[in-house]
């Protein structure tokens, strides 16, 4: 199963160069004066209590995420933008931020399950003509709402759904792939991959497909259909009221047809000479004149009088990735932006075009780190000009919603970001040491420290270079400030330039200050020069001296120990190993953690292998205790079944030998959690647990000698967050669906000081906190809740 995560484009060469290059190099997150304590306590019970209570809220990361398309009416009463790994928001003027639009309490019954939802919207278009209707496609089909988002209906039951498309593939930045009429609220096209176009007359009680539209050619000969889905635009000039009755309709690699009976026919445009065969985006100005852009051929064109217009050839545009464009509709004015946001804009009907630059900024209440956006690569999804503010140009991006006041003639469009309330960042780990503030991590844009879960973070680790994702990282007993990770550039296929395309290392003060480790190994079958040599994977740190580590890195590479602090490593050798690929870490994007040091035992790491070929004998528990020098095959064949992606594998602080494992595997027959009291030797089932995405060890309870464990996942066949006081023998809901998220769990960590704080990462939209409180249902901020235990 391939765990999604949001792709940067990989032409995005122009990141390089923002972090100090070479390794021993120091990164600061924070300046020295600050001072630094962990989140409070909300509750000063310090323990269970009658009616108890859970809060619950997001961790204020803000942002990050791609958003991959946006919406509105021409009232301006409803905006909506979508995303490619989980949901989509309306914005809330009453509450000032963005609310996400995919929850527990607004979809329908059906879908109200684990990770049943999880998923980024495929298309949300709002409807022209009545604004509180929006449609929305994700995982396969399309809802409806009728009151702006709070509550959906399947609009598509009954019908040839669920269709096939992925929100996250490499043509997630087009659209629109669902359009509606302005006039006819009914009316609304559906543009699929490999499905063809679809159109229902009546708000999606049936959908007919339309044959005279032919599917979108497949790109790529690998299994699946590689290609965008039907763009459909009505004709309808920009700021004008007037629908002119004909229905624009792009397939790639087949060009554009037209349809003038309500899109039951479509025949191919009129159009005399060479016509575009793809676009990207699409708008029609004040005049009706189409403009399109293509970032497959890098050609922008224009469609007046019958005829399709190069306007490289004609208007002198250069050749480039072109990704955007919009219309003014107070004005004679239509922009267009390139992928990376290099811009050119006409205010004479495209006979003259001049450069449009860019800057970026946080705006007032948004997340301070945003302000890195203020780069030369800004990346564009979509833009629109608002219908009330004039000349202001909203842009999907790829740190979230920005506007620009862009006047006819403004030579640079000055972004500034309007995105708080989204939380899209794909979460990686989590740890929290006593003493310390806990960490987030996740791809694209690194490791969070938070001293406070409330407040947006002001920057993030190892150091402000765009883009680096920390994939785990891990602390050590020995000292509970030491922290390691193992940092790697997902854009594997540029950008290693500046030094830093692997930020592996260390920190010594809880890890708001990183330095990367003296060397990186070179697996066998890998070259010395290769910066991705030693990348992503599952890291640990002993529990009885820091300067011990083990890696094990992603791709199936060998693993490394070192105990010099990443000075020099040495490999693992596994007994009955064969061949290069030792590892059993397959895939960069898994969120696997079976690699753990004993956090009551120095000197002693686990590691759990399952077995890929040629390497089926080493399936099972391996146990090193000197360091990673030696290891013994502890426990051999498959703990748990499917454990070749997502597994976990945890140690019981305070706890010698004392284990847990879990596939985190939803689709196989047996999830059942299981644990070991013996090092790994021999593994139990704990009762009545039926699945669990990830388990986790907090303060023990009053009175209690064992850590309260929290999991995310089913107990006696009721998901929710659960938790134990009493070492697995019973277990408390503590929420079913934490702020209303139908997202997937990827990692569970506890706060080893303050009872009953749990957090929760998520596999598209951040991360979630919640811990016992004196609040009550309703009383809470948007984007929050209140769980009464039961």
């Amino acid at each position: 199963m391939k765990k999604r995560r949001r792709i940067w484009p990989l032409v995005a060469l122009a990141f390089l160069g923002l972090g100090a290059a070479g390794g021993g190099a120091y990164y600061y997150m924070a300046v020295d004066h600050e001072v630094h304590t962990p989140p409070p306590a909300l509750s000063s019970a310090g323990g269970p209590v009658a009616g108890e209570a859970y809060q619950w809220n997001h961790v204020a990361v803000g942002a990050g995420g791609f958003i991959t398309g946006l919406s509105m009416d021409p009232s301006g009463k409803t905006f909506v933008v979508r995303t490619d790994v989980y949901g989509a928001y309306i914005w809330s003027p009453q509450a000032d931020r963005w609310i996400q639009l995919v929850n527990a309490p607004s979809m329908p019954a059906a879908d109200r399950t684990q990770g049943g939802l999880a998923a980024g919207a495929y298309e949300i278009a709002v409807a022209p003509s009545r604004p509180d209707r929006i449609y929305m496609a994700i995982k396969g089909n399309v809802y409806r709402s009728d009151d702006r988002g709070a509550h959906w209906a399947l609009a598509s039951a009954g019908n040839p759904f669920p269709l096939t498309w992925d929100a996250n593939s490499a043509f997630r930045l087009g659209g629109p792939y669902l359009s509606v009429s302005p006039e006819n609220p009914d009316l609304v096209f559906l543009g699929t991959p490999g499905d063809g176009l679809w159109r229902s007359p009546n708000g999606g009680v049936t959908w007919q497909h339309v044959a005279s539209v032919a599917s979108s050619v497949d790109s790529d000969p690998s299994p699946g259909v590689q290609a965008p889905g039907i763009i459909v635009w009505f004709e309808q000039p920009a700021g004008k009221a007037k629908f002119t009755g004909r229905i624009f309709a792009m397939s790639s690699g087949h060009g554009m047809t037209v349809s003038e009976d309500g899109g039951v026919n479509f025949r191919p445009l009129p159009a005399v000479g060479t016509q575009p065969m793809a676009l990207r985006r699409g708008a029609f100005d004040t005049k009706g004149t189409f403009y399109g852009v293509d970032d497959i051929t890098k050609l922008a064109w224009a469609y007046y009088g019958d005829r399709w217009h190069n306007l490289t050839q004609e208007a002198g545009l250069p050749v480039a990735p072109w990704a955007v464009v919009a219309s003014n509709p107070r004005a004679s004015q239509t922009v267009i932006f390139d992928q990376g946001g290099e811009g050119y804009q006409t205010v004479d009907g495209g006979k003259n075009w001049t450069h449009v630059s860019h800057s970026g900024a946080a705006g007032p209440g948004d997340p301070p780190w945003l302000r890195f956006a203020d780069s030369a690569y800004f990346a564009m999804g979509d833009i629109h000009f608002d219908p009330n503010v004039p000349n202001r140009l909203w842009v999907a991006g790829g740190m979230g919603v920005f506007y620009a006041d862009f006047a006819p003639g403004t030579s640079v469009a000055n972004w500034v970001s309007q995105s708080r309330g989204i939380e899209e960042l794909v979460a990686n780990d989590i740890i929290q040491a006593p003493g310390q503030s806990p960490i987030f991590a996740g791809w694209d844009f690194g490791l969070h420290v938070k001293d406070n879960l409330n407040a947006y973070s002001s920057t993030f680790g190892p150091n402000e270079r765009s883009l680096m994702s920390v994939q785990q990282i891990d602390w050590s007993p020995a000292n509970p400030a030491f922290v390691v990770t193992n940092a790697s550039d997902a854009r594997m296929g540029c950008c290693a330039e500046d030094g830093n395309a692997v930020m592996a290392g260390y920190s010594t003060d809880g890890g708001r200050r990183w330095k990367k480790f003296g060397s990186l190994p070179t697996p066998a079958g890998q070259k010395d020069d290769y910066p991705w040599r030693m990348s992503f994977g599952t890291i640990a740190v002993s529990s009885g001296d820091v300067d011990n580590i083990v890696w094990e890195p992603a791709f199936n590479r060998t693993p490394f120990y070192t105990t010099d602090r990443g000075k020099s490593w040495k490999p693992v050798v596994l007994e009955g190993q064969r061949g290069d690929k030792t590892g059993s870490f397959e895939q960069m994007y898994y969120q696997r953690k079976t690699l753990t040091a004993d956090k009551s035992d120095p000197g002693v790491f686990y590691l759990y292998h399952s077995g890929e070929a040629p390497n089926l004998a080493l399936l099972g528990l391996w146990r090193s205790r000197d360091g990673g020098a030696s290891w013994q095959h502890v426990y051999v064949g498959e703990i748990a079944p499917a454990s070749n992606m997502a597994a976990k594998l945890r140690s019981v602080p305070g706890h010698a030998g004392h284990l847990f494992f879990t596939s985190a595997f939803l689709h196989t027959t047996d999830t059942v959690l299981r644990r070991s009291t013996d090092g790994g030797v021999t593994w139990n089932l704990v009762p009545h647990v039926e699945h669990v995405d990830d388990i986790a060890f907090g303060r023990a309870a009053p009175g209690k000698t064992y850590p309260t464990i929290f999991i995310s996942g089913r107990v006696f066949g009721v998901y929710g967050v659960w938790r134990s006081l009493d070492n697995a023998a019973s277990w408390q809901q503590i929420a079913e669906f934490p702020v209303g998220t139908l997202d997937q769990v990827t990692v569970v960590a506890a706060d080893p000081d303050v009872f009953g704080r749990v957090y929760l990462g998520y596999s598209g939209s951040g991360w979630i906190w919640g811990e016992p409180a004196p609040c009550k249902a309703g009383a809470l901020a948007a984007g929050s809740t209140c769980f009464v235990l039961r």
